[in-house]
């Protein structure tokens, strides 16, 4: 365009594209589960599309995949997608089991099955474990960081020769499982340390992906509030609620520390206990203003205008003493009701008061 005037055209060609052999060669159920999959993993951050992306290119091996990140980044979903985008049927198992769930006594006998009788309280017929259950699939293992030293190396004999024995068993059982294991711990440190196994970290290493934090996925915690708001509107038969602008600001600035979880356990209450339909700051509950009242929860701003971090604590106070004075008007000025209300202790909303009543 020249001064208005169309001059000429230019056409921009893009590289041919990989071809995604094993995407070609999946069923309809099978490219259905894999839509379903990449669907409820909701964002379009680059960071978390580069995360998505790795784990499709990795899916197209065999190898195992350790996903790290955070609590509540939701690395669930991912080894999810690990198991639909490397699926051919679309029938083949996934197994989710959490190695911090069960006692050190029961672990073995849960993930490699046993032989009747093999030790006190199993069966008389023998089991399988989660390994046989997964046979053809994907077994996800979360928290691989809390597996006992002593079972290690069984686990590791399992990756290595593609078979499981049993407890008391010495029959091997040959097994096709893709391992994703999933921990929140730095692995690297916990070997260094004594408490992992160096060569089961080597193994179950092979291809790493961190999960982004959602401090660092941006323009994200939007479209995760209007998933959540949504989904729990039509769960307990409401209307979707609306956030005021600065309501929206606060969420959007505060760091997560509990990740996507600890946002979706946020949207659940507000849809649960706000009244009004429209959602203010005044309206989210009192732990939640008490942490993002936190310095380290108050991150720099990226948009322009300067704004110091004393500025930012001061306007987290006044949202908080806001919501304390509504939470104790609605109270009828009681203490203890108004402290449950907001989810503190009588002896924090005292000290609050107090604290609030002295700078005034």
């Amino acid at each position: 365009m020249v001064d208005g005037v169309v001059k000429g055209a230019m056409l921009v060609l893009a590289s041919k594209p990989r071809v995604n052999f094993a995407a070609s060669q999946m069923s309809p159920t099978a490219r259905a589960a894999l839509m379903s999959a990449k669907d409820a993993i909701v964002g379009c951050s680059e960071a978390l599309l580069q995360a998505v992306e790795k784990v499709e290119r990795a899916a197209l091996g065999r190898t195992a995949v350790l996903l790290e990140g955070e609590t509540g980044v939701g690395k669930e979903l991912f080894a999810r997608l690990v198991h639909a985008a490397g699926q051919k049927t679309g029938k083949e198992p996934f197994v989710a089991f959490n190695c911090g769930a069960v006692s050190k006594d029961l672990l073995g006998g849960e993930l490699f099955g046993h032989a009747p009788g093999a030790f006190t309280g199993a069966t008389r017929e023998g089991r399988p474990g989660r390994f046989e259950f997964a046979n053809g699939g994907v077994l996800s293992l979360d928290e691989i960081g809390e597996m006992p030293l002593d079972l290690q190396p069984y686990l590791l004999r399992v990756l290595e020769e593609r078979a499981v024995y049993r407890l008391g068993d010495s029959k091997p059982r040959p097994v096709d499982v893709r391992l994703v294991a999933s921990t929140n711990r730095n692995l690297k440190q916990e070997v260094a340390e004594g408490r992992f196994r160096k060569d089961l970290y080597f193994r179950i290493g092979v291809v790493k992906i961190t999960i982004p934090p959602l401090r660092e996925r941006a323009g994200d915690v939007e479209m995760l509030i209007d998933h959540f708001n949504r989904k729990f509107a039509e769960t307990y038969s409401t209307e979707p609620l609306r956030f005021e602008a600065a309501t929206t600001e606060l969420l959007q600035r505060y760091s997560w520390p509990g990740n996507v979880r600890e946002l979706r356990n946020l949207i659940e209450n507000l849809v649960l206990m706000t009244l009004t339909g429209v959602v203010t700051p005044r309206d989210l509950p009192g732990d939640f203003l008490e942490s993002a009242a936190q310095p380290s929860s108050a991150p720099l701003p990226t948009g322009p205008g300067p704004t110091s971090e004393g500025d930012e604590i001061a306007r987290f106070d006044e949202m908080e003493r806001r919501a304390i004075e509504r939470a104790v008007a609605n109270a009828g000025g009681n203490i203890a009701a108004a402290a449950e209300k907001l989810g503190l202790s009588r002896a924090t909303l005292y000290r609050k008061l107090h604290q609030y009543r002295s700078r005034t």
